[in-house]
Parts: C-alpha cells; sequence; structure tokens
C-alpha cells in the first residue's frame, strides 16, 4: 500500500454545468461517519450485570415451578388412572392453587426486599444531597454574594466617576468646538 492510498480519502466527482457544457469537478473527499463506542461506567456494568443475573434468576425458578407442576401433575394422573386417588382436574386445580400462593409469597417477599433497598438508596441520596451538594450550594451562594458586591464596589467607585468625568470632558470638547466655530464665523 502506498502513502497516497493510506492517508488520502477517496474523492468525490460530480458533474458541473458550465455554461451548458458538462464539466467534471473534484469535489471534497468523502468522510465516512465512525461510531463512536459508548463507555459504561463501572457503576452502570454493575447494575446491568445485577439486571442481568435477576432475570436469569427468575426465569429458571419460574422454570423450575413449570417442571415441578408437570411431575406433580403426571403422578396425579397416574394415580387417578390407577383408581387411587383423586380426579385429575382436582388435582390440578389443587396443584395451580398451590403454586398461585407460592408465587404469592414469593412475589411479596421480593416486593420487601426492593422496597428496602429503595429505602437504604433514598437514605444515601438524602445523605448526599445534605453532605455534599448543600454544601456545594451554598458556597457558591458566596461566591455570588462577593461578585454581586465587587459588582455593586466597582460601578460606585469606577463606573460611575468615569462616566461623570466622560460627561465632563464631552461637554467641554463641545464648548470648545463652538467656541472655534464662533471664531471662523468671526473671521
Amino acid at each position: 500500500m502506498s502513502v497516497t492510498e493510506s492517508s488520502v480519502p477517496p474523492m468525490v466527482e460530480s458533474p458541473v454545468v458550465d455554461d451548458g457544457v458538462s464539466v467534471t469537478a473534484r469535489a471534497a473527499p468523502a468522510e465516512e461517519k465512525v461510531p463512536v463506542p459508548v463507555q459504561l461506567s463501572p457503576a452502570e456494568l454493575r447494575a446491568r450485570r445485577w439486571l442481568i443475573a435477576g432475570l436469569v434468576l427468575a426465569g429458571l425458578v419460574l422454570l423450575g415451578v413449570v417442571v415441578l407442576l408437570v411431575f406433580l401433575s403426571l403422578d396425579a394422573y397416574q394415580a387417578a388412572y390407577a383408581g387411587t386417588g383423586p380426579s385429575p382436574g382436582a388435582v390440578v386445580v389443587g396443584l395451580l392453587r398451590d403454586a398461585a400462593i407460592v408465587f404469592v409469597a414469593f412475589e411479596t417477599l421480593l416486593i420487601g426486599v426492593l422496597l428496602i433497598i429503595l429505602m437504604l438508596q433514598m437514605q444515601s441520596l438524602i445523605v448526599l444531597l445534605r453532605d455534599e451538594i448543600k454544601p456545594m450550594l451554598e458556597a457558591a451562594n458566596e461566591t455570588l454574594a462577593t461578585v454581586r458586591g465587587t459588582t455593586q464596589f466597582v460601578s460606585h467607585n469606577v463606573v460611575s466617576p468615569v462616566m461623570k468625568w466622560s460627561g465632563y470632558l464631552a461637554g467641554l470638547r463641545r464648548i470648545v468646538r463652538e467656541i472655534a466655530g464662533l471664531r471662523d464665523v468671526e473671521e
């Protein structure tokens, strides 16, 4: 590969019409847009891993419950077929009822754990706001008060006198110009 092939992007040729004559002109090089990969922070990566692990665990638990129900219902159908147990419909309804009770208990436990995590996160947010953000806002407020005082000082002690003297000098220049204009008229 030569130097010209690697360092110069391909040129785009476009026809240009000048007074009815078609001329091929070389336009600016066509630039390719390269997607920039987004870098995730370690906290985002950790949260993503926890989410994936939780979803996989929930899927495995759900799959386990379904397999357990299938095995239990097969045993119930075999017992009913042999004539030693209740009807298969009653067994399936009982199994579904028991599974629903276990599911609701598991869901309640999960909601309780998530509420505890939520309260801990809220507490850490409150601590962050109280210990980190509040002092920063107070420091910014003090800085703004200092800037406000400085601008008032500069306005009263520098800008106002300069404006006053500028007005006096402008008036004096005008008077001098008028007097000079009167001399020119008299001569």
